[in-house]
């Protein structure tokens, strides 16, 4: 498919671009949560940030999102040692992993912010995210529940990607 018409972001050409500084297609997700920080006005410049998970969807675009943001960024992923202190050390904590309550509330350092991208249906039909919202919340200043954190802001950035390369490619020059 057309990097252009590709508008989830995860086209080579717009991963690069990220990489270069010079972003076009974001992916929708990590731009999302990019949006949502800058909408309630938090200035991420100087903050420690760490995000648990390194995939290709969430956690390595936003390692460059946060980047881009002025973050000082810290990836984490499975084989990670002493995850417990990384958390504990967040400033801006990003946990996409996929796996019901992985992260305990009381790793959450008072004041951090939590952005849940998880979401896990339990056994019961509930729908849950990777953080245990409960108890970080107590400790949080701004935390994302789940549902309905992060997955409104992605498919608000998928409408603004489309968007965006429906304008370029009417207008290639941008006249």
């Amino acid at each position: 498919m057309r990097r252009t018409k590709t508008v989830d972001g995860f086209h080579p050409y717009n991963v690069g671009r990220l990489c270069q500084r010079a972003p076009r297609l974001r992916p929708c997700t990590p731009r999302g949560i990019v949006t949502l920080l800058e909408r309630y006005n938090i200035d991420t410049f100087g903050l420690n940030a760490v995000v648990i998970g390194a995939s290709n969807i969430v956690g390595r675009p936003m390692s460059m999102e946060l980047l881009l943001a002025g973050c000082t960024t810290t990836v984490t992923h499975r084989f990670t040692k002493d995850l417990r202190r990384h958390v504990e050390h967040a400033d801006l904590l990003i946990v996409a992993v996929g796996k019901p309550g992985f992260i305990p509330g009381e790793w959450i350092k008072e004041g951090a912010i939590v952005i849940d991208v998880g979401i896990n249906r339990l056994e019961n039909g509930k729908v849950v995210g990777d953080v245990v919202f409960e108890d970080a919340a107590a400790r949080a200043s701004y935390i994302t529940p789940v549902p309905g954190g992060v997955g409104p802001m992605t498919v608000a950035t998928l409408i603004e990607n489309t968007l965006q390369a429906c304008v370029e490619y009417h207008d290639p020059q941008g006249k």
